[in-house]
């Protein structure tokens, strides 16, 4: 229920479920490590913050609204994998909804709304980082929607494969 609570519970080494409840206002990307299932109550919101899920592995976050994130909502990189990304809400932040990036592997994000922003979901890190993704960035996009929102619907480089179907625009 408050920004300490969760920077330290998604920063353990420790396997966790985390239960968010009510608006949790922080600033900057909380570093959420391996092993963790981020779950929101009904109505739980993150505000003003992101997720940097960053070389971990086996990490679920779910029923989650973001809004106002100063850098990216969600952001997966540096070989992250096993990631499920699932019934989340994003609105009006400044960069990326959900970037997945650097040679990220096996993850699924699936029945996210975005809406009322710009850069949605952005899949390899620049066109010239093939060397760390080709081979990589094996992703599933479904049953999304993109509400009102004007770009990366996803944005796809270098993945392969990448699924990407039953996703509403």
């Amino acid at each position: 229920t408050s920004a300490s609570a969760l920077t330290s519970a998604v920063g353990s080494t420790s396997a966790a479920v985390i239960r968010v409840s009510g608006t949790i206002s922080c600033s900057g990307m909380l570093r959420v490590r391996s092993n963790k299932t981020i779950i929101g109550n009904a109505g739980a919101t993150i505000a003003g913050c992101g997720f940097n899920i960053n070389g971990d592995r086996n990490v679920i976050i779910r029923n989650l609204n973001f809004r106002g994130w100063d850098d990216d909502a969600i952001n997966v990189q540096e070989s992250a994998t096993n990631i499920w990304i699932d019934h989340n809400s994003f609105t009006d932040g400044y960069d990326g909804a959900v970037d997945i990036k650097r040679g990220s592997d096996f993850i699924t994000v699936s029945w996210n709304r975005t809406f009322g922003h710009d850069k949605t979901m952005l899949l390899g890190h620049s066109d010239d980082n093939a060397g760390q993704d080709v081979g990589h960035l094996r992703v599933t996009y479904h049953h999304n929607w993109f509400d009102g929102s004007n770009q990366r619907h996803p944005r796809v480089r270098f993945g392969n494969p990448v699924h990407v179907y039953n996703n509403l625009y």
